[in-house]
């Protein structure tokens, strides 16, 4: 906390006046809007693991698919297969596997989980560049531009409402215009 002055009458910020007569803001409101950065970090578990530290198998195409790729059902036993992460060798914080050089990329991976958990999802995605992510055939999240380390995202509701006990699915497209690119997608929970 402190009070920078200008001259004695001239108090330019601060959470006191510059006499420290007056506290501007309540001090018990302050300790509880600060004591939430304080509080440990939830603690997650991995729903679906990323290709971060091992090379997931992904399907995928840079040809256009057509309507429906995103969804289970569809066959997709033709594109080619590959660990992730796909992308650009050389990609900032990219640890990529499989190389893909092209301007666009659709790609598929399933995954089982035991149980939908109780509480929030998030997916973690590198991306570099746009990228939409479906969940079960739902449209999960999308990204622009790129980020160069794993980010959380919040999943959708619809998306979260997708996710089953069982066999689920990741398909994803992804642009690219210049630069390094990378897509990788996973899926963590609170416990």
């Amino acid at each position: 906390m402190y009070t920078q002055t200008t001259d004695v009458e001239g108090e330019v910020n601060g959470l006191m006046t510059y006499d420290r007569e007056l506290v501007k803001l309540g001090v018990d409101w302050l300790n509880t809007i600060n004591s939430t950065v304080y509080l440990p970090p939830p603690e997650l578990i991995t729903l679906a693991p990323t290709s971060r530290d091992q090379g997931l198998t992904w399907r995928y195409t840079t040809d256009d698919p057509g309507q429906g790729w995103e969804q289970p059902g569809f066959d997709a036993a033709a594109w080619k297969e590959g660990p992730g992460v796909l992308g650009k060798k050389d990609t900032p914080g990219a640890n990529v596997r499989t190389e893909w050089l092209t301007p666009a990329i659709w790609a598929r991976r399933e995954f089982t989980i035991e149980a939908v958990p109780q509480g929030p999802c998030f997916l973690e995605i590198l991306h570099d560049e746009a990228a939409e992510i479906y969940l079960n055939g739902v449209l999960a999240a999308t990204v622009e531009g790129h980020n160069g380390a794993y980010e959380q995202f919040t999943l959708s509701g619809e998306a979260r409402a997708a996710l089953k006990p069982g066999a689920n699915l990741f398909a994803v497209h992804c642009t690219q215009t210049e630069g390094g690119q990378s897509i990788d997608v996973g899926l963590v929970a609170e416990k």
